[in-house]
Parts: C-alpha cells; sequence; structure tokens
C-alpha cells in the first residue's frame, strides 16, 4: 500500500516510522526546506519531548474522552522509551518536563529522519499539497504541478500557530473538502493584551503569582506561576496556562478581564499584619520606598497610585489602618482588561480544528471517508503548557501509523 502523508512535522514522522514498519510505501510531503522546523523551535530549543504526568486532564476538546485510548498506548514510559530506541536519551527537567539529554532539539529531528530514511520513507521537500482529491479508492495530491496517487493519506499539517514555521490552513481546507466539521481555531498558550495603558510602566517586571480570568461576571480560571508584565499585557507561564479561555472568549466577543495577585504566597491577613509591623522601620522613608522593601520598585509606585490613597500621605509613617488594608487588597486584586491575545503569531498551539467525533480514536481515521486519516495539532486536541501537546503529536501519529499499516 502506498502512503502519503502530509506534513513533515512531529506527527507525520512518527506516523511514517511506523506505517514503514509495515512494509507500507510512504511518501512525506512537506512545503518547507527542512524537515520538522517547528520541533526545533519548541521548548527554547531544547524540545520538551514530553511529561512525566502524562493524562487526559491537561488535555481539551470538545470531546475530552477522545484522547485516552491514543494515551494509554502512547504514556510517557512509552514515549521515553520510543525515543531511547532511536538512539536518544532522555532527562527529566523543571515540573515533570522531559529533554533529550543534550538539550537540543535537532537530534530529535535528526534521530527521526534517520529512522525513516533506514525504513525507505521518501521525503518531498519544498512540496506543498495544494489540492487533495478522493477518486475512486484512491487519493489524488496536487504537488507542484504534479498529481500523485495513494491508496492512504495522513494529514498531519498541524495548526495554525507559528506561522513564520510554516503553519497554514491547508489541513482545515483538506478536512472540509472530505466533508469534515471544524472547530474553531483559535490561539492557546499566548501572551495576552490588556486595556490599561498603567502596565506599560511595569514592563518586564516578573512576579511569581496567581492570575484568575473572569468571563461575563463569571469566575472561570486560575492558575499560578510567573507574570511577566509588558509593554502589551502580560505573558509569563501562569498567563500562558489560562490563555485558552481568555482567547475562546474573545473569539465569541466576550467581556473578560483578569485579577492578579502578586503576593498569594501570603493571606489577606498576613499581609496586613505584615505591612503594620513594617510600619515600625517606617522611620522617615517615602512611601515608594518602604513598599520597595517587600515589592520590585517599578510595581511600588503602581500599586500606590491603584489603591488610590490619599494624596497627602506621602511617607510611610502616615499610613493608617484603612490604607493598609486598601494596599493590601491591591497587591492581592490587580483588575485589568482584557483586549485580544497576541494571535497566532505569538500562540504556541491551536486550539480547536478538525472535529473529532468525525475521527475514530482507535486509529485516527476518518469516519466519513475511508482511508483518510489526520493527527496531530490539526484535530480538536490541545494541551497545557509542559510538553503536553508534542506528546499527543507522537502519539497520534503512532497510533496512526500503526493503524494504517495493519490495514
Amino acid at each position: 500500500m502506498k502512503l502519503a502523508i502530509i506534513g513533515a512535522g512531529a506527527s507525520g514522522l512518527v506516523a511514517a516510522i511506523e506505517a514503514a514498519k509495515r512494509g507500507l510505501h510512504v511518501s512525506v510531503f512537506e512545503k518547507n526546506t527542512k524537515l520538522g522546523r517547528k520541533i526545533l523551535a519548541t521548548g527554547n530549543g531544547r524540545c520538551n519531548i514530553t511529561n512525566q504526568t502524562i493524562s487526559a486532564e491537561h488535555y481539551h476538546s470538545t470531546q475530552p474522552r477522545f484522547i485516552n485510548a491514543a494515551l494509554s498506548r502512547f504514556g510517557s514510559a512509552k514515549c521515553v522509551n520510543y525515543f531511547r530506541e532511536l538512539g536518544l536519551e532522555v532527562r527529566e527537567g523543571e515540573k515533570g518536563r522531559l529533554y533529550p539529554m543534550n538539550h537540543q532539539s535537532s537530534t530529535v529531528v535528526d534521530m527521526l529522519v534517520h529512522a525513516c530514511r533506514q525504513l525507505g520513507v521518501q521525503f518531498f521537500t519544498e512540496s506543498e499539497v495544494v489540492l487533495l482529491e478522493k477518486n475512486g479508492e484512491k487519493f489524488c495530491l496536487t504537488v507542484n504541478n504534479t498529481t500523485h496517487l495513494f491508496e492512504a493519506c495522513l494529514v498531519a499539517t498541524g495548526g495554525l500557530a507559528m506561522p513564520t514555521l510554516g503553519s497554514c490552513e491547508s489541513g482545515y481546507v483538506f478536512a472540509k473538502k472530505m466533508g469534515h466539521t471544524l472547530i474553531n481555531p483559535h490561539p492557546s498558550l499566548v501572551q495576552i493584551v490588556c486595556e490599561e495603558k498603567s502596565i506599560q510602566a511595569l514592563s518586564g517586571v516578573k512576579v511569581e503569582g496567581e492570575i484568575g480570568v473572569v468571563i461575563e461576571g463569571e469566575k472561570k480560571k486560575n492558575a499560578v506561576g510567573d507574570l511577566l508584565f509588558t509593554q502589551y499585557g502580560l505573558s509569563g507561564s501562569a498567563v500562558l496556562d489560562v490563555s485558552r479561555e481568555i482567547s475562546l472568549a474573545i473569539s465569541l466577543k466576550r467581556s473578560v478581564y483578569v485579577v492578579l495577585d502578586i503576593m498569594p504566597q501570603f493571606s489577606k491577613e498576613h499581609l496586613e499584619n505584615l505591612l503594620q509591623k513594617r510600619l515600625n522601620f517606617a522611620q522617615d522613608k517615602s512611601l515608594v520606598l518602604w513598599l520597595e522593601g517587600i515589592i520590585h520598585k517599578k510595581l511600588a509606585p503602581f500599586i500606590i497610585q491603584q489603591a488610590s490613597l490619599p494624596k497627602s500621605i506621602l511617607a510611610a509613617s502616615m499610613l493608617g489602618m484603612k490604607e493598609i488594608k486598601k494596599l493590601v487588597y491591591t497587591l492581592k486584586h490587580i483588575s485589568l482588561h482584557v483586549n485580544d491575545t497576541k494571535g497566532f503569531g505569538s500562540a504556541e498551539v491551536t486550539a480547536g480544528g478538525v472535529d473529532v467525533r468525525e475521527i475514530n480514536p482507535e486509529s485516527f481515521e476518518s469516519k466519513m471517508v475511508k482511508n483518510l486519516y489526520f493527527s496531530g495539532e490539526v484535530l480538536d486536541v490541545d494541551g497545557d503548557c509542559g510538553g503536553y501537546n508534542l506528546h499527543f503529536a507522537w502519539a497520534s501519529g503512532f497510533v496512526a501509523g500503526n493503524a494504517i499499516g495493519k490495514r
């Protein structure tokens, strides 16, 4: 059987290996000059291959249970062993993240491509598939003004995130042409743009804090981690963790604001006591200098302004309990309106995609077109930050490649 794989990313490369192992003639079409370009960019060039805590709770879809079959067959341990057999050793980083021992994403691509070539997989780079059609029992791919015929086809084109690395909507176009439904794609793991211009003065400030998302007046999600203030709004790990909900709400034209707690390690009462005790050392310090003893110097004047303290209070020694309470409330409740995200250009992954209700979770074959398969980011599955998205790419490619090879 001749198999065409559209896309030489993480999912497509693993699928190619698995299908070729089972004797299929595999051709991989890649629009870029290089194979695995998005793999090269993951984990800041270190390639966060997977995570020790792979489970369905770290994934999002309109059909959350869809992912279970793939994860049961290709979990974290299986992933580590898979790459070890390819010749790549893995080491653990922070928060259960697993990386190549040499911390080089290029080695991951090299190992995958080497395995493919050893199995006879053919690669066609700078070969964008512009048209995918079904002609009887064959799939017709139009590439560089030439038509190629195959008995099976896997669409592993990825989503819309990172367009500078070649991402495009072709996979969605192919899916719709074949009769599939799309769940509206939107950016995920992405920075957010805030309305308040006052935070521009905080650009570059990074704190360990908590962010809460409020959509149409209803609290939706919280996350704890890095909060990075920028010229446009907010970035950092905690922001990325809640960005999916924000992005979806914005795409639906809903009002969104976030609430920041920049001192989550303290309860309100504990923080009030701390500030009261610090008044004993206020001496002749200005209010700004006094606050700098516990928060970043750029944050101090911002917090004072947001707390709406009387302008007559210039020195810390002039603070009363009423003002202390205002400061504490502000330190734990910085409210910012969200206008937008930074979009697909800055997003790490695409949420939404081909509706998985139309895909067999045991094989990733289309329920609508025989011998047509989809894997990876093109599907309506996206994961949390920390190696989960790349793991789904491997897992879906593994399952799809095996299923095609057994036909």
